[in-house]
């Protein structure tokens, strides 16, 4: 479990697209002191961090950070969504993936037997020709 685990909670539950807190209050939904770095733009800034991710993984984006506040927009309006809806999603997902690649995998092995006959019926018609 990370550090920033309830600020990820917390926002994922949040019904409204916008959160402007102070570092206090951000603090105050972590449960621990944000570090030092923080009260520079930088910190919250970006998408590689184990920090930023707690807001990124739930579609949230920093929209301003200053004088000891942070403001948080959803990326897009959504509804929130229960975790056994969004492992269906997800599953769904992964079911369309897995048919387009037995689909393409379909079309190649045919076109691998076109050419495969093609190769056999260039060799027949050159041992004829050899022939006569």
């Amino acid at each position: 479990m990370s550090k920033y685990s309830p600020l990820s909670d917390f926002l994922a539950q949040r019904a409204e697209d916008d959160w402007r807190a102070s570092f206090a209050e951000v603090e105050m939904v972590l449960g621990a002191s944000l570090p030092k770095a923080a009260k520079q733009p930088a910190w919250w800034i970006g998408t590689d961090k184990p920090h930023q991710k707690a807001w990124l993984d739930h579609g949230w984006r920093v929209s301003a950070v200053g004088e000891g506040m942070v403001s948080l927009k959803r990326a897009v309006a959504h509804e929130v969504q229960p975790p056994a809806l969004k492992a269906a999603a997800e599953n769904a997902s992964t079911q369309a993936h897995v048919r387009q690649t037995a689909g393409i995998a379909a079309i190649v092995g045919g076109a691998i037997a076109v050419v495969a006959g093609l190769g056999v019926l260039s060799a027949k018609l050159l041992r004829a020709r050899a022939r006569s």
